[in-house]
């Protein structure tokens, strides 16, 4: 009769304490979210996204290849058949000068000197802003000290240009401070801080024949200094 009970119990707790089982997964419900992946061959592969976590693999569905439709995609570049091209002269050029033709070097902006054969917009505006800090050219030969150029451009360009002397700005020697002066091209840190003691000593400098007298400045660096200091 005990063996009898207990069986008894056995078969009612498995009937009434048993979990369900669930259906398989091929007869679930998914979320509408799906992703869908189609490659030039016959098969589309059908990611589906359940709200619950399953470790199956994806569903494998049969398409034939004519349902293959690839994505469309946007270029920024077109392909060379429908690419539109500019046409070249539509660029507003530069017209240069013509033989006979001059300008003033020390007075022209870089709009003029690109007027000039051989010379760019890089040129002039390298020829523009050493001409600033130099305080303007006296002399031709000082566009061979411009960065980049060349003899042949150099041969090139000087029949278009003429040089007016008193439009150079000129530096008050007994003036600026010590990185005012050595920021000119043509005096460095030494001639610069040996004019400082000497202004501090004496007051002034009142004239250039004061720095021939000293071992920094060389008759050289003297005369191509001399148009551009001011006492």
């Amino acid at each position: 009769m005990v063996l009898l009970v207990f069986i008894g119990g056995i078969l009612l707790g498995k009937y009434f304490f048993t979990p369900e089982i669930p259906e398989p997964l091929a007869e679930q419900e998914f979320a509408e979210d799906t992703l869908i992946v189609q490659t030039p061959g016959s098969i589309t592969t059908e990611y589906n996204t359940p709200a619950y976590v399953s470790n199956k693999l994806p569903v494998i569905k049969q398409t034939k290849e004519a349902d293959f439709k690839p994505e469309k995609r946007r270029y920024y570049v077109h392909a060379k058949d429908t690419l539109v091209r500019p046409v070249r002269n539509d660029y507003p050029r530069t017209k240069k000068m013509e033989a006979g033709e001059v300008i003033e070097l020390n007075s022209a902006d870089t709009t003029e000197l690109k007027k000039i054969p051989g010379i760019g917009s890089g040129y002039a505006r390298r020829i523009v802003n050493y001409r600033n800090i130099l305080g303007g050219f006296y002399r031709m030969e000082q566009l061979q000290e411009v960065y980049g150029m060349h003899e042949e451009l150099y041969e090139m360009i000087i029949p278009f240009i003429k040089i007016e002397t008193d439009k150079i700005n000129k530096i008050s020697i007994n003036t600026l401070s010590l990185d005012q002066l050595r920021a000119h091209p043509y005096i460095n840190f030494y001639q610069a801080k040996i004019i400082i003691d000497i202004r501090k000593r004496n007051g002034r400098l009142r004239n250039i024949d004061e720095l021939k007298l000293l071992e920094e400045f060389t008759e050289e660096d003297l005369l191509r200094l001399a148009p551009y200091l001011f006492f």
